[in-house]
């Protein structure tokens, strides 16, 4: 996939988990990682797949699998919570940018943006897909 995608549609989110893989293919997982995290919109929409707007991301032995979409009734070991329009304004904004951490902190100060679990291993690969995704985000 190339160009700038609609933030929240299907093809959108199928470009964040490849964004998600090659990022964790240029930093590498430890071999023996397994753990699974699903982005929700708390507000979503329903994708055209029948899943809502999401992604879950798997990540065994190393080896890491994304899939769009999630089922209301999903878990994993890391769930992110977030609003559309908190997403939105989110990826429009490139990680060295001051705006950037300052929306993320008051995003999860209004309830807007939930992480229930720890990132560990995954947050600096998900910090460098960020960036890509902002690239490739109308």
């Amino acid at each position: 996939m190339t160009g700038k995608l609609p933030q929240g549609s299907l093809a959108w989110f199928d470009m964040v988990g490849d964004e998600i893989v090659k990022a964790a293919t240029q930093l590498g997982l430890p071999r023996g990682l397994r753990m699974s995290i699903i982005e929700q919109y708390i507000d979503g929409a329903q994708l055209e797949n029948g899943l809502c707007q999401g992604l879950r991301v798997d990540v065994d032995d190393g080896a890491v699998a994304c899939r769009t979409g999630v089922r209301a009734d999903e878990t994993a070991d890391v769930v992110i919570e977030v609003t559309g329009p908190t997403a939105r304004r989110l990826n429009l904004l490139f990680c060295a940018d001051p705006i950037y951490r300052l929306t993320l902190a008051e995003a999860v100060a209004r309830g807007q943006l939930r992480v229930n679990g720890d990132l560990g291993t995954l947050a600096p690969i998900l910090d460098m897909a960020h960036d890509g995704i902002v690239r490739r985000t109308v």
